[in-house]
């Protein structure tokens, strides 16, 4: 990913969390708002990443919409071949379903994360998707 697509996703997030962190909804939502614009004027695009859906995905409050986007993010990842992006969009809508209270559907995408991670370098995402897994295996 280019230094400069990641700078402006790390500050957008940023604003989204210090927003959140004093209850400012109004900025909130201005954040958000620049994030959604960020992603669709990289949509399919040279600049197009998984990272700018799942922090889209991760700060949208709309579950199911949040999925949707999660969707985007899984396959911009598995186009661009970034399985570790494609690891931790299976294991953020894993997340998701837990939230659902959706234990089943939750247990299929912490598995394919857990398939996927397998494949990669990354050690502490490779942790979180096992120990996550675990987790929702004892439950």
């Amino acid at each position: 990913m280019k230094a400069p697509l990641y700078d402006d996703i790390l500050a957008i997030c940023q604003e989204i969390a210090n927003a959140s962190n004093t209850d400012n909804d109004e900025l909130r939502l201005a954040s958000c708002k620049k994030l959604q614009v960020l992603c669709a004027i990289n949509q399919d695009s040279p600049k197009d990443h998984p990272l700018q859906w799942e922090a889209l995905a991760d700060f949208t409050e709309d579950g199911e919409q949040a999925m949707d986007i999660y969707e985007v993010a899984l396959v911009t990842a598995e186009k661009l071949v970034l399985p570790i992006f494609t690891a931790s969009a299976y294991l953020a809508m894993a997340q998701r379903q837990v939230e659902f209270e959706e234990k089943a559907q939750a247990l299929v995408f912490a598995t394919k994360a857990n398939e996927v991670a397998q494949t990669i370098d990354n050690e502490e995402l490779k942790i979180e998707v096992t120990d996550f897994l675990a987790k929702l295996s004892q439950d």
